[in-house]
């Protein structure tokens, strides 16, 4: 009986990150997996029984990861915004192939991933809003409010996350795109006339 090493099992998943990168899960290739791992077609499947198993072992741990980061880590409460806003920058950053492999991914991987981070940043936004601005809900009307910001910072995000560019342009970028959306939110509010 030969035992499965875990050497050749991360050299699959990393051949597989520069896979499902390069060309998203549908046109992703096991063989080429293979190559790029130097193991036979055959080896693969003693470790992965196929190519959605293997995905699932590439995002699963960011899906963790992620949703440890938006429950637990990335609060707001006790932070400034730019503290708070540089822990999401390393974080996003630091899982951009992630990021770009799910965007690439099968959609329907990608739509359940896309409603869980929206319903996630919708609900921090609500939260940091409602905590500075109490009266918040008597302003917002529009009971889609929360998910259009959030749909439309990640639509923003996994543009500026799906560029190859240096580590830096990346974290600049995403500060950007957090103060552009985020920075002095709740100030906004006090700026609206009653109708």
């Amino acid at each position: 009986m030969q035992y499965l090493k875990k050497e050749i099992r991360e050299n699959i998943l990393a051949a597989a990150v520069e896979e499902f990168k390069e060309h998203g899960y549908a046109d992703a290739s096991i063989r080429n997996i293979a190559n790029n791992a130097e193991i036979s077609l055959g080896n693969i499947y003693r470790y992965f029984t196929n190519k959605e198993a293997l995905y699932f072992a590439v995002i699963n741990p960011f899906l963790n990861s992620i949703r440890q980061a938006i429950e637990e880590d990335i609060v707001f409460e006790g932070k400034d915004m730019r503290e708070a806003s540089e822990k999401l920058v390393e974080f996003l950053v630091d899982h951009s192939d992630e990021i770009l492999i799910i965007r690439k991914g099968n959609s329907v991987h990608y739509e359940a991933f896309v409603s869980f981070i929206v319903e996630a940043i919708s609900k921090k936004i609500r939260e940091m809003l409602e905590k500075s601005f109490p009266e918040i809900d008597e302003k917002i009307k529009n009971p889609d409010f929360y998910n259009a910001v959030a749909e439309g910072f990640l639509t923003s995000l996994f543009k500026v996350l799906s560029k190859d560019e240096p580590l830096d342009t990346q974290k600049r970028n995403v500060r950007e795109l957090i103060t552009f959306f985020f920075g002095h939110m709740t100030d906004r509010f006090y700026h609206f006339e009653e109708e």
